[in-house]
């Protein structure tokens, strides 16, 4: 076997997954950002670590594997200061539904924010795939 061998059967093996769906391969959920609103006075909470694995800024949404999940997130820091805060939420999450993480204050002058589930949806191309999901 020579020295590039390995490494083709590695990287065939990598294709042979994705060809067969990978990540796609079964039902998952996802975790994203909510919106900015002023109207609701919400700001977006960013997803920085699932059970203490890293998720870098800018990356993919990667689906997440369904059951409780330790989510940690960036929450904005008090009204004039550059750095954020951090909030971890526990999260069940169900096959085939996208959850977006928000920030909210107690009162338009507070500065605790905290960490929510602002909102659920279903996932159509996942349900669609995975009719027996409910």
């Amino acid at each position: 076997m020579t020295g590039r061998q390995p490494l083709a059967l590695a990287a065939a093996a990598s294709l042979a997954s994705c060809a067969g769906g990978g990540m796609y391969a079964q039902p998952y959920a996802l975790f994203e950002s909510h919106e900015r609103s002023q109207i609701q006075e919400l700001e977006p909470a960013v997803v920085m670590s699932i059970d203490g694995r890293s998720r870098a800024l800018g990356e993919g949404n990667e689906p997440v594997t369904p059951g409780l999940r330790r989510v940690e997130l960036s929450i904005p820091g008090p009204p004039g200061m550059s750095n954020p805060g951090r909030a971890t939420l526990e999260v069940d999450a169900k096959p085939c539904v996208r959850y977006r993480f928000g920030a909210r204050r107690t009162s338009p002058t507070a500065r605790d924010w905290y960490a929510t589930v602002e909102s659920t949806e279903p996932i159509g191309e996942c349900r669609k795939k995975f009719p027996e999901v409910k």
